[in-house]
């Protein structure tokens, strides 16, 4: 956050957005990656950099090594940038210009492109990305976007984040147990997108029962629908600013801050903390049932966080149960 400009929270849910249009026009990129064989027998683990509460991975596309990969569970699909398309050299297909096709009133390029080998460590991810360009949201961020890596990935493997080691795991889904002591979090579902169960307190003292969707993309605390909002009667928080703006890949639009006297997530509590909400809601009718979204500032207050979507279950682990499970594995 720079002079109060809350600039990066809605980029992994405008490419969303995004996407949803896409999948109409070329088909869904998370079907191809699906069928994709699992190459790995074994774990593999590849370092992350942690920048601005954001998660970057280095991948290899089509041989080019040393592009730089958001990873973002709140994409439904996987993204390559346009530019690094163009100096990939890569044959697209469909390019247009689209507007109105999330937050912001700036038109979108959009395409795609089949039959990549993109590769995080020795093991294939993806071939099928969607081609969008991530120019405006490289420029708030700050950092280098070559693509960003999406819940395609959460689908095939069990991915773990290490946030003290800064480390990226991934398990070969069908032999995976998990043998920790961590917060075990049911998943309402297998597909996309991920949604916990949660409890949130308000400062009218009222506590909300909700799902959130767990956000990497984002390095917001907790992000809440106006719906949802509404309900809970959420009010302002005074002490901050009017006026901020966020930034999606459409362009800048409003939101205002309230107060949590807390979240709760199974034996988990956190408080308090200050939480955003929109001016609008998702008009995907699944996202009109939650509360909103949960983002790395968070997210990275565990050690561990494994997103075991094969398994209906995502598992969080403070630092004193990752000292304690230190040596245990947690895969035969």
């Amino acid at each position: 956050m720079a002079g109060y400009r809350i600039h990066w929270l809605w980029a992994s849910r405008l490419c969303l957005l995004i996407l949803l249009v896409a999948h109409t026009q070329t088909g869904s990129a998370s079907q191809t990656d699906t069928q994709l064989q699992l190459e790995a027998d074994k774990e593999t683990s590849v370092p992350f950099e942690y920048f601005n509460q954001h998660i970057f991975l280095t991948l290899t596309v089509d041989g080019h090594p040393s592009l730089y990969f958001l990873f973002d569970t709140g994409t439904s699909t996987n993204i390559l940038d346009l530019e690094a398309s163009q100096r990939l050299g890569l044959k697209l297909e469909s390019m247009r210009k689209e507007k109105d096709l999330g937050m912001g009133n700036g038109k979108v390029s959009m395409a795609a492109a089949t039959d990549v080998d993109a590769r995080l460590g020795d093991v294939r991810v993806a071939n099928k990305l969607a081609i969008v360009d991530l120019h405006g949201l490289q420029q708030v961020n700050g950092h280098k976007m070559d693509g960003i890596l999406g819940f395609p990935l959460l689908e095939r493997f069990v991915v773990e984040l290490d946030f003290q080691s800064q480390m990226l795991t991934l398990y070969p889904a069908r032999s995976y147990k998990y043998k920790g002591s961590g917060d075990v979090l049911i998943l309402s579902q297998k597909k996309y997108p991920a949604t916990v169960p949660v409890v949130l307190g308000t400062d009218n003292l009222r506590q909300q029962d909700t799902t959130l969707e767990v956000d990497t993309g984002s390095d917001a605390t907790v992000i809440l629908y106006s719906r949802f909002a509404r309900q809970v009667h959420l009010v302002q928080d005074t002490q901050q600013p009017k006026d901020q703006l966020a930034y999606g890949i459409g362009g800048s639009f409003p939101v205002q801050l309230t107060r949590l006297r807390f979240i709760e997530m199974g034996n988990s509590k956190i408080s308090p903390l200050t939480a955003i909400f929109m001016e609008t809601t998702p008009s995907d009718p699944y996202r009109r049932k939650m509360g909103g979204a949960m983002g790395t500032a968070i997210l990275a207050k565990y050690q561990r966080l494994i997103f075991d979507v094969p398994h209906k279950r995502i598992i969080l682990e403070s630092p004193m149960q990752a000292t304690a499970l230190k040596n245990a594995p947690h895969a035969p």
